[in-house]
């Protein structure tokens, strides 16, 4: 499965975090490309970036809605 995989499940069961996640790493950080096996993701979904990431994606979500 890819991440283009994964973000249109995403949006068929109204997962938003993770649609928003996807966003963020495919067109703002540029670390992830949709054509990229899902499990690329795992490394941004360590415990240890959770605070920092829940930081960048407050922030987007702000600047892109």
């Amino acid at each position: 499965m890819t991440v283009r995989d994964l973000y249109q499940e995403a949006i068929l069961n109204d997962f938003y975090s993770l649609q928003l996640l996807i966003r963020f790493l495919v067109y703002e950080k540029k670390s992830v490309k949709l054509e990229d096996h899902h499990g690329r993701l795992e490394f941004f979904l360590q415990e240890k970036f959770q605070s920092k990431m829940n930081e960048y994606l407050i922030k987007y979500e702000v600047e892109n809605d």
